[in-house]
């Protein structure tokens, strides 16, 4: 038997034999005076149960100095069986609060995005997710990160699960089986590589998003499995360059790259197109005079579901066909994507 769980046994049995012997020492002494309503070995087990659970009936009491010192000791266990009950009952609330406040208990979050290792970088793309209105799921090491989160985030858009980040399986706290994309944000590239290896192994299927400090890594990114691959210099590069020598573009593209709340914001979007879609079965040039003229929506590009992973078209030509399965991307302001969204039957994003 395992010693911590015999010592608490051992500790049972000790008390369980201290009382029963006491009931009888009292049987015994009580027992020779008439007066005493403790007269059978009985008697004192049910005198000191009522004593013990502090209910203390008074239909029997010792009347001898000797019985009332056990007496004594019987309401002196009273208190400590009743400090170990609120004890352990307060230390079972205890533990429960903190286990929910650590993730334990999972979440009912589907279609979400799980992002693995929290630091700022990871902060700004929450924020940027959940004002898109996704749900995010956070899977940290650090239980100092866990009420800086839930400050910061409501617990309808934000889940944070407190586990060892290698501890793969533990992941399905935060239900990466029925997740829509995952997100490493681990310290290293290697570190990100062999938790999607790993994830893979344990949840096949998912689609990860990955961001690297090395961009000469992205073919065995692509190679591990891994459909979206960005390094994060070559972003901020391009970025910066282009505030040099065209500044109004690079500021126009960084709006674009950000959730729009109202008409003065814009967004690019991508809409998944259904069989009840308007312009199911019509060309791109038709959906993007409707959508332009009736939305101010402005069609850019669409994937087409045919080819393995889909095909990014960027501009098509008026004549290319529109199916069910393909996404349509456009630019929409925060007042036209609840119109759109309405339109199409489906919010935003991959599904």
């Amino acid at each position: 038997m395992n010693v911590s769980k015999a010592r608490p046994l051992r500790l049972v049995v000790v008390v369980l034999v201290a009382w029963l012997s006491l009931a009888g020492i009292l049987t015994a002494i009580e027992g020779s005076n008439a007066s005493s309503g403790i007269q059978t070995y009985w008697d004192a087990i049910w005198y000191s149960l009522v004593t013990l659970t502090t209910v203390g009936y008074g239909d029997m009491y010792p009347v001898t100095t000797a019985g009332r010192v056990i007496g004594a000791v019987f309401l002196l266990g009273s208190l400590g069986v009743l400090g170990v009950l609120v004890y352990k009952v307060s230390e079972r609330i205890s533990a429960l609060r903190e286990r929910r406040r650590m993730g334990h208990n999972g979440t009912t979050f589907t279609n979400h995005v799980v992002v693995i290792g929290w630091d700022e970088f990871a902060r700004a793309i929450t924020a940027q997710l959940v004002n898109a209105d996704r749900q995010v799921a956070i899977v940290t090491d650090s239980r100092d990160d866990i009420d800086l989160i839930k400050e910061q985030f409501s617990g309808n858009d934000v889940f944070v699960l407190f586990a060892d980040l290698k501890d793969v399986p533990f992941f399905s706290n935060a239900r990466i089986g029925e997740s829509a994309a995952v997100f490493p944000n681990l310290a290293s590239d290697s570190d990100k590589l062999v938790s999607i290896l790993n994830i893979s192994k344990e949840f096949p299927g998912k689609r990860f998003v990955v961001a690297l400090d090395s961009p000469d890594l992205k073919e065995t990114f692509h190679a591990a499995g891994v459909t979206y691959v960005f390094s994060k210099t070559e972003i901020a590069a391009k970025l910066v360059a282009s505030y040099i020598f065209e500044p109004d573009v690079a500021e126009y593209e960084a709006d674009l790259m950000t959730s729009a709340k109202d008409a003065h914001e814009y967004d690019i979007q991508q809409y998944l197109v259904t069989d009840s879609n308007p312009f199911a079965g019509k060309t791109y040039g038709e959906a993007f005079a409707s959508l332009k003229e009736d939305l101010n929506v402005v069609a850019i590009g669409m994937r087409k579901a045919q080819a393995e992973g889909g095909t990014l078209v960027k501009l098509p030509q008026d004549h290319v066909l529109i199916e069910p399965g393909d996404y349509l991307v456009a630019i929409v302001n925060g007042t036209t994507e609840k119109t759109i969204a309405s339109l199409f039957g489906v919010q935003e994003g991959v599904r």
